[in-house]
């Protein structure tokens, strides 16, 4: 699996110099990407001296502020929050004073007070590059932002247009100078509307998010290629009956098929033989080449004038067709060739979210890898209809459902507070500390984070165990706290 192709294509710029030259050959897919030069080993390093603290959390899923209310438990969990000298989390959704915001209404929106609370908690940077950036359209991401702004929270990936919304964002710590990158994998096609496109002089540059394109072909055994080549071939024997039937297939690789599944194509499937140690129906990912260049190159500069640098990332996509949709517990190969890629360039934490369950932990040249912690608040089960009055409140809707027992289990309420501690610039140890979302509480408490009870911490903490051995990392757990050691 490779996580971009060999070739990718050329810019504006490449074309406009072609064409200047007298150029006839001028290929648009055949411009090889350089490898970029390192940073030099002192730029690479982490400079914050002393002892620094990271808490990192998945999603931000709020609809009202919480930081005020007095349950011990909920305040224990805010505290861990609190008391690090940086905070990242996902701001999952939109923001917005409901009595005054004249842009549309629908999904996930909270009240403009939560970015305030968001500050009061605790957070610093959150990542905005989530797939419901525009559940209020673009007038709910400016208002998300805006008021993001307002509460002194910096928010990465998103902007008016492509280069805004892959740029690093910067924060002047009292310890020094931290940066995000913030970064997206869209779930369906129709989510690709999202992205933010280059503005080229006083063109183009439409708002969005910065955007992980990938193709994806499935795999599977060398029998079921064949039958797949066979019902391929069998629908292309009705050609004759239509005007402008599809042309037959050229230069296919003995490998793969594509199968016609849609009469535009672009939904079309491709189909490939397992090769050695591979799983039939694993989903085989390829990473963009200019997203991915752009990402990492974001990265790349960011290390050069920050001490430290957080690489997030909202993704959901799972190994295997045979997975169910955001309960994915093992991320897929090019999420973490992804992870790598932003280490190797100069993140020093990878912040991963995107599925409702927790996924494993990694440590990767000393740099921690979190390709999923949950959610650290899920308010999912409140509807603009019933906010606003227009609908009776219904137990009973499949948004109830999604909120407290999504997938036939209350693991999407069960989450993680990673605490990375740093000693003078390497990583010493990282902390979890799991929390739990009142599955078993009122709706009126549903979705807001309390530390969990030993029991459930244990059982959280052990499936973390089991999640993290795939990767080389060992958990201990001390009392109701995981403890992972850097040796």
């Amino acid at each position: 699996m490779s996580i971009v192709s060999k070739y990718r294509s050329v810019g504006p710029g490449v074309l406009r110099f072609c064409v200047l030259a007298g150029l006839t050959t001028c290929s648009l897919y055949a411009v090889a990407q350089q490898p970029v030069a390192p940073l030099n080993p002192r730029d690479m390093a982490m400079t914050i001296p002393g002892d620094f603290a990271l808490a990192s959390v998945g999603d931000l899923m709020m609809r009202r502020p919480a930081s005020r209310l007095e349950d011990e438990a909920v305040q224990a969990a805010l505290r861990l929050i609190r008391e690090a000298d940086l905070a990242v989390g996902n701001m999952e959704g939109e923001l917005a004073n409901l009595r005054e915001f004249d842009g549309p209404l629908n999904g996930f929106v909270g009240s403009h007070e939560v970015a305030a609370d968001l500050k009061a908690i605790g957070f610093d940077m959150v990542n905005r590059a989530q797939n419901h950036l525009f559940d209020a359209e673009a007038a709910g991401m400016f208002s998300t932002n805006a008021l993001l702004d307002e509460a002194g929270i910096v928010h990465a990936g998103t902007g008016t247009n492509l280069d805004e919304a892959a740029a690093p964002v910067y924060l002047e710590l009292p310890q020094g100078r931290v940066a995000m990158v913030g970064m997206h994998a869209p779930l369906w096609r129709e989510f690709r509307r999202l992205a933010a496109t280059p503005q080229v002089g006083n063109l183009g540059g439409r708002p969005g998010l910065n955007m992980l394109h990938y193709s994806e072909t499935l795999v599977v055994s060398d029998e079921q290629l064949a039958s797949l080549k066979q019902v391929r071939d069998q629908f292309l024997e009705f050609r004759s009956n239509y005007d402008n039937p599809r042309p037959l297939p050229r230069n296919e690789p003995s490998d793969r098929v594509r199968l016609p599944a849609s009469s535009s194509g672009r939904e079309d499937p491709t189909y490939r033989a397992a090769r050695p140690g591979e799983t039939p129906g694993t989903i085989d990912y390829a990473i963009n080449a200019n997203d991915l260049s752009r990402t990492l190159r974001s990265i790349r500069n960011a290390k050069r004038y920050a001490d430290f640098v957080v690489a997030t990332a909202h993704i959901h996509q799972g190994q295997s067709v045979l997975e169910q949709m955001h309960l994915s517990t093992k991320p897929p190969a090019f999420y973490v060739d992804l992870a790598h890629q932003a280490i190797d360039v100069g993140a020093d934490a990878f912040v991963g979210h995107g599925v409702q369950l927790l996924r494993g932990i990694e440590i990767y040249n000393g740099k921690p890898i979190f390709y999923g912690l949950g959610e650290f608040f899920r308010e999912a089960q409140w509807t603009l209809s019933e906010q606003l009055g227009q609908t009776d409140a219904n137990q009973q809707s499949p948004r109830q459902n999604f909120a407290r027992n999504f997938g036939g289990s209350t693991q999407s309420l069960e989450s993680l507070v990673a605490v990375s501690h740093y000693a003078d610039g390497e990583l010493a140890e990282v902390r979890l500390y799991p929390t739990e979302l009142g599955a078993d509480g009122p709706d009126s408490r549903l979705g807001i984070p309390r530390l969990a009870q030993p029991d459930k911490a244990h059982e959280i903490l052990e499936r973390m165990q089991r999640l993290s051995r795939d990767f080389g990392t060992t958990i201990d757990i001390q009392g109701n706290v995981g403890v992972i050691r850097i040796k």
